[in-house]
């Protein structure tokens, strides 16, 4: 008891925290392991069968695709429990997946491009649906003592799926890796469902029929978040934390696939380097992630959120200088991290400073509509210089972006006490 109760004290979770924090994590750890499965077989069967020329096509293709599905969701939101939509959402990508996994024989090259656009829409819903579930469950003091824990459960299925895709891929067959998704997925469906059992009157029960809003399109989303974001301060910067971050990211993931995919010439090359090289990235960011949240009580979530934006600056002018695999992997290894370990819990923490009533418009908003908005003008942006200059030079194009996205947390902190209290929503 003593022993468990000094790891309690070292990882600040409470003893009554411990059954509904594990399998939070563990529910975290299948939506990354399924994750990082399909995104491996996606990005090196795009790469190989289809190829990277058409990558900021497919980008632009799935940015609005997005603002469609995001504007349904939001409508499914306000009208069921999180549970069920989770749920659902696995079995739905899950069965998606089994088909496409089908009919692969028959040798229709466009499977590609659509699985590469579905394993960026299925990593946004799950992740969305996730951290709102997530919100729910734990307040604001709880989020930010165990956001960073929780991500941990995440990582460490990405460890997992990363390690163990080069060899599904080498003695099950390369398209075999969708059949392993299916399962994880599925997998994800009964976690949530237990954990809806097991947490009855924790978890949001389905609303009652009086109790249901209409679905809303992208124009009524528009028409509801206008006045937040005249009014509310808080919104403004998330958009500009959400948005900037999604044109910059675009441009920089081009940039490193352009690299390896040169670097790599066979399929089976590139398969093994995304499963260890993202393997290896993400033991390194649970480990950093043990600390992170005493990183937060030291410097606060407003300098938190400042590493992130700076180290893209170091990192696109390193691509500047020497664009090559090695220069390309540091600049992946670099942001991801940063990203997974301090931006990601940060961002989901100051999300959740938004009262109850706010946050089913909210976060849709900013993870659908802006994110695509983002995505849309990076690959924009990569298209425009297609037949103009080398893919290095696409770090000139980013820093501006980044620029305006380092001084944004410094106005969050700037007005980061009138927010706590609330008085940014009045």
């Amino acid at each position: 008891m003593v022993i468990h109760k000094k790891i309690y004290n070292w990882f600040d979770v409470y003893e009554e925290e411990i059954g509904l924090f594990l399998w939070t994590a563990v529910l975290l750890f299948l939506v990354r392991s399924s994750g990082i499965l399909l995104n491996n077989y996606a990005e090196t069967t795009f790469l190989k069968r289809y190829g990277v020329e058409y990558m900021p096509i497919v980008n632009m293709v799935n940015a609005v695709v997005t603002f469609f599905v995001m504007g349904i969701l939001a409508g499914f939101m306000t009208r069921f429990s999180g549970v069920l939509l989770l749920s659902r959402l696995f079995i739905f990508c899950g069965l998606s997946v089994a088909g496409i996994r089908a009919v692969i024989p028959l040798g229709i090259d466009l499977i590609y491009p659509l699985l590469f656009m579905l394993k960026s829409q299925y990593e946004v819903l799950l992740a969305l649906l996730f951290w709102n579930l997530a919100n729910d469950l734990f307040n604001t003091r709880q989020s930010k003592r165990l956001f960073p824990l929780i991500t941990a459960g995440g990582v460490i299925g990405q460890i997992l799926g990363s390690f163990a895709t080069p060899f599904i891929a080498r003695w099950l067959h390369l398209d075999n890796l969708l059949s392993i998704y299916v399962g994880t997925a599925l997998a994800g469906a009964w976690a949530v469902q237990a954990m809806g059992k097991r947490y009855p009157t924790l978890l949001f029960k389905q609303k009652k029929e009086s109790e249901k809003k209409k679905r809303t399109s992208v124009i009524d989303e528009f028409k509801t978040v206008i006045p937040l974001l005249k009014s509310s301060i808080l919104f403004k910067l998330l958009v500009v934390l959400t948005f900037m971050p999604n044109v910059v990211i675009t441009i920089l993931n081009y940039q490193f696939n352009f690299a390896v995919n040169d670097q790599f010439a066979t399929e089976s090359g590139l398969i093994e380097f995304f499963g260890y090289f993202r393997g290896v990235l993400n033991i390194i960011s649970l480990v950093i992630l043990l600390f992170i949240g005493k990183l937060y009580d030291r410097f606060g979530l407003p300098v938190a959120l400042m590493f992130h934006p700076f180290n893209y600056i170091l990192v696109f002018l390193t691509l500047l200088l020497r664009f090559d695999a090695l220069s390309a992997m540091y600049a992946r290894m670099s942001s991801n991290i940063i990203r997974t370990t301090i931006n990601l819990p940060a961002t989901a923490v100051v999300t959740g400073l938004f009262p109850e009533n706010y946050r089913a418009m909210v976060r849709p908003f900013l993870r659908g509509t802006v994110v695509r908005i983002g995505l849309f003008l990076g690959s924009g942006l990569i298209l425009l210089s297609h037949n103009l200059f080398h893919p290095r030079y696409l770090s000139l194009v980013a820093l501006p972006f980044v620029l305006v996205w380092v001084v944004t947390p410094f106005i969050l902190k700037r007005n980061y006490t009138n927010i706590l209290f609330g008085l940014d929503f009045r």
